[in-house]
């Protein structure tokens, strides 16, 4: 059993590690915003000097009998110049671009995750304060379940980053490689492996925003709970062929920052197992709020499962994610989670909590 003041005081070293790195990575956004707005500005300019460039090759291509051999070489000399400073440039504004998404990602989990630490740092400190005898002891297991939930969620990313993302970079360095190469040989076949590559980028430029909309959408800070989920619901039945509906009843008010996530959370780990377990065709997802509670419910019509079998504790085998939703649910909003499923009659995961207001 471990003391409620050492825990405490443990979340708040937490809490402040996690805020520093906050202000560097405020630090950082400012400098790469200066860097980025600086070298679009000379993107800018070399695209001006490309297009001046350009015109004086047509004229000099239009009317060549009338140039010497040196005048020839200068205007091809200027242009390559010119359009290899310019893709350099670019090249940098894109560098720049992609990092300052990365930046503004951590900078949203970093946000995520210091309002769900600071009220869980108070109620463990407000613990420590009621019962200074150490009689309401905090059990390892849940300390355990908190680290263990955490370390799965950074494996998640890093894997999707590394399946996804860092290996579609690779193939697009690749093929800008081969579009360097064929410039010189044939302009045509280059401008055909281009046109292949820039709609590649933009491709990539969709997963990745999708890949950052699920590691914290930040439309959750600006409009909040529902139109997150909506949105949310949307993309993720599209993605994995499921048509997902969303009901909403008695929603005047927004909850907390925390609660927000912590709901958000529910509702994607729930629609994770749908996914991965249910075999399922339609899910919903059900948000009602009556006097000081609040009722989230997602339930599915996939084959379901033993209730019992599925919560007994294996050593290396997870319960379908139902310890981190227990987490989210019960030890993070003080409510109460509720599973009902039988073999062939779908799942409903239900997480009843208390409805503070902001």
């Amino acid at each position: 059993m471990v003391d409620t003041s050492t825990v405490a005081e443990q979340l708040q070293e937490l809490r402040e590690q996690y805020r520093q790195e906050q202000e560097r990575n405020r630090r950082e956004i400012d400098e790469i915003e200066r860097l980025l707005r600086q070298t679009q500005t000379e993107a800018e300019k070399l695209a001006q000097r490309d297009l001046s460039a350009s015109s004086q090759l047509r004229n000099l291509q239009a009317n060549i009998d009338r140039f010497s051999k040196d005048d020839i070489r200068n205007v091809y000399t200027m242009v390559q110049e010119v359009q290899v400073r310019l893709a350099s440039v670019r090249g940098q504004v894109e560098q720049l671009q992609a990092k300052q998404q990365r930046t503004r990602a951590r900078q949203e989990e970093l946000n995520s995750l210091l309002s769900v630490l600071t009220p869980v740092e108070e109620s463990f400190r407000d613990l420590a304060t009621a019962n200074p005898a150490n009689t309401n002891p905090v059990n390892d297991a849940l300390i355990s379940e908190v680290i263990q939930a955490q370390e799965k969620e950074r494996l998640r990313i890093s894997l999707q980053m590394h399946d996804g993302p860092a290996q579609t970079l690779s193939n697009l360095i690749l093929r800008a490689e081969i579009c360097e190469r064929l410039v010189d040989r044939d302009v045509t076949q280059a401008r055909a492996e281009l046109a292949s590559l820039k709609k590649a980028i933009n491709t990539t430029l969709q997963d990745t925003r999708r890949f950052i909309f699920d590691l914290r959408p930040m439309i959750l800070d600006d409009l909040g709970l529902v139109p997150t989920l909506r949105r949310y619901a949307q993309d993720f039945g599209e993605k994995y062929g499921l048509e997902i509906s969303v009901a909403v009843q008695n929603m005047d008010n927004r909850f907390p920052r925390h609660y927000e996530v912590a709901l958000f959370r529910f509702v994607q780990e729930a629609l994770n197992n749908v996914s991965k377990h249910a075999n399922a065709s339609t899910a919903r997802v059900v948000l009602d709020a009556f006097g000081n509670q609040a009722q989230l419910m997602v339930e599915d019509d996939g084959t379901g499962f033993n209730i019992s079998e599925a919560m007994a504790e294996r050593p290396g085998r997870p319960a379908m994610g139902f310890a981190v939703m227990r987490q989210q649910i019960e030890t993070l909003l003080h409510g109460q989670l509720g599973v009902e499923s039988a073999p062939g009659r779908g799942t409903r995961v239900v997480a009843t909590v208390p409805t503070p207001t902001v």
